[in-house]
Order: C-alpha cells, then sequence, then structure tokens
C-alpha cells in the first residue's frame, strides 16, 4: 500500500497564496512506472482545466430558448407546452455540451507534441495515447450529441404542433416513425390542411435548410457517418486505430491483354483519414448552423410558448 499527496498552490496577482491538499491510498504497491504515468496524466489535466479554452459562442443564445413567454393557453394545449418546453431544455443542454466538449477536445490537441514519438518510446506513446484518447472521446461525444440534437429537432416539431405528426402509438415509433421525412410529410399535410400557417411552414421549413447548406458540411457527414455505422476512422494518429484493409484488387495483364493475376495492396499502416484540426473546424461550423436554426425555431411562436 502507498499514500498520494497533492498539493495545489493558488498564488494571486497580489501574492497570496491558498493551497488545497488531497492525499489518497492505493491498495497497489509502489511502482516506479505507474506514479509516472499518474503524475503526468494529473499535470495533462491541469493544463487542460487551468490552460487556455474557446471562449463560449452560443451559450447566450441557447439560455434564452428557455425563457419562455408567460402567456395564457387552453388546457387542451398543456401537453403541447409542457412537451415542447421540455425538448427546448434539452437542446439548451446539448448545444452547450457540444461547444464544451469542441473546446476541450481542442485544449488536450494542443498538448500533443509536434512529432510522432518513436515506436520504442514507451513512456511517451503512452501519454501521447491518453492525450489523443480524451481528445477523441471529447470530439465523437460532440459528433453524437449533434446527432440527437437532429432527432430531437423532429420530436420538437411533432410535440409542438399537437403530438400527431406520426402515429406514436406504434411500437418503437420514436426510432421506426418520428424520422426527418415523415416529418416533412406531415407538416405539408398538415399545411394543406390548413392546421399549420402558411407563414409558419416557410419559416420551419427555411430553418431546417440551414444545416445543409454549411461550408464543410460533407465533411462533418461523412465522418459522422463512419463513426456512427462503422469502425472508428482514424484521426491524427494511424498506431491508435484498427484499419480494415481494402478489398479492391489491381488487374495484372499480360502484353496480350489477358489476365493473368489481381494484385491486392496490404498496408502495414494505412495512411490517417482525417485529422483533428479539419473535424474541430467542420463540426464548429456545423454546430453554428445547428445553432441557427434552433434559433429561428425559437422565434416561431408556435414552437416556442
Amino acid at each position: 500500500m502507498s499514500q498520494i499527496e497533492l498539493s495545489v498552490t493558488f498564488t494571486g496577482a497580489d501574492g497570496a497564496q491558498r493551497e488545497q491538499r488531497q492525499e489518497v491510498r492505493t491498495s497497489n504497491a509502489p511502482n516506479l512506472g505507474a506514479e509516472q504515468r499518474i503524475a503526468r496524466i494529473l499535470f495533462n489535466e491541469l493544463k487542460v482545466m487551468a490552460g487556455p479554452q474557446d471562449i463560449p459562442k452560443h451559450n447566450v443564445t441557447a439560455q434564452r430558448w428557455t425563457e419562455f413567454p408567460s402567456q395564457p393557453a387552453p388546457f387542451t394545449e398543456y401537453l403541447d407546452i409542457q412537451n415542447s418546453q421540455a425538448v427546448w431544455f434539452e437542446l439548451r443542454n446539448l448545444i452547450m455540451g457540444v461547444e464544451g466538449h469542441l473546446a476541450l477536445a481542442k485544449a488536450y490537441k494542443a498538448l500533443e507534441p509536434s512529432q510522432e514519438p518513436p515506436f520504442s518510446d514507451d513512456a511517451a506513446l503512452n501519454e501521447l495515447y491518453y492525450i489523443h484518447d480524451r481528445k477523441i472521446s471529447l470530439l465523437n461525444q460532440a459528433v453524437h450529441d449533434l446527432i440527437k440534437v437532429q432527432n430531437l429537432v423532429n420530436r420538437l416539431l411533432h410535440e409542438s404542433l399537437g403530438g400527431d405528426l406520426v402515429d406514436a402509438t406504434k411500437p418503437n415509433w420514436e426510432r421506426a416513425e418520428l424520422t426527418h421525412e415523415n416529418v416533412k410529410k406531415a407538416l405539408k399535410s398538415k399545411l394543406s390542411a390548413g392546421r399549420l400557417s402558411q407563414a409558419d411552414f416557410d419559416a420551419i421549413d427555411a430553418a431546417l435548410q440551414i444545416p445543409k447548406n454549411t461550408a464543410r458540411g460533407k465533411i462533418a457527414l461523412a465522418y459522422r457517418n463512419r463513426l456512427a455505422h462503422h469502425i472508428r476512422p482514424s484521426v491524427d494518429y494511424a498506431i491508435f486505430f484498427s484499419p480494415l484493409q481494402s478489398r479492391a484488387a489491381t488487374e495484372v495483364r499480360d502484353p496480350n491483354g489477358k489476365l493473368i493475376a489481381r494484385r491486392i495492396a496490404i498496408s502495414a499502416r494505412p495512411p490517417v483519414e482525417y485529422r483533428f484540426e479539419d473535424l474541430h473546424v467542420a463540426f464548429s461550423e456545423y454546430l453554428a448552423a445547428v445553432v441557427d436554426m434552433l434559433d429561428k425555431f425559437s422565434k416561431v411562436d408556435i414552437l416556442r410558448r
């Protein structure tokens, strides 16, 4: 058994010092390698948490979405309003979380060395792996939450407009029925039936188009789909990922044009598929577009009551 003592001293502009101290007893015997790993992890976490981070751009906008107007409404619309507000609270939290994840991921990226350590340097590779894993985990969490935002947009429209855009009595309806395509069809049906004004329909439809028009939308969409449905694509360091080898073959023909063989290239380390900087820019742009979409929704009275 060993004991770890951690002391953090804060020094103010006036030179005054304040100290926080913690002690932890471990069940493992002292080990120099483990101690070094713990120290490096703590130091890296301190650099990220106390160091420079991007200032949030969307918090004020997202907070405004849950400042609901206080106005009378018939009791028959109680569930529309209650459920709509619940979705808005979740959307606000998701957007703020996505921006926070992207900022932290970028802060971890700043700690990575300028060059990949040699394969023989176990300590440096372990430290790099920890930093890289934290960076990618935060990035991927942001991606998953942005996917959830898009799904909740369908739920927001469904709940705000009477809870009847799709058949909610069917099993697994939230996944099978509450799709983007079904919601768009239902909006058109409500418009045709006179249960949705042309102005509201146009405002909703225009807002839905905003995320599709981001400059780097294809990068964001491709990575999102790879992450959701396939083996994780490699980012920055191929060594930390398990690639699938391509089965595509190159035909080999003799001078007469007769096929004599097929050649498949097998690489020990395939090239990296994505760079973090590109993904961060793409998803930051996509986040801004989603925020713009939701802010447009928030100005449609029937969607935020």
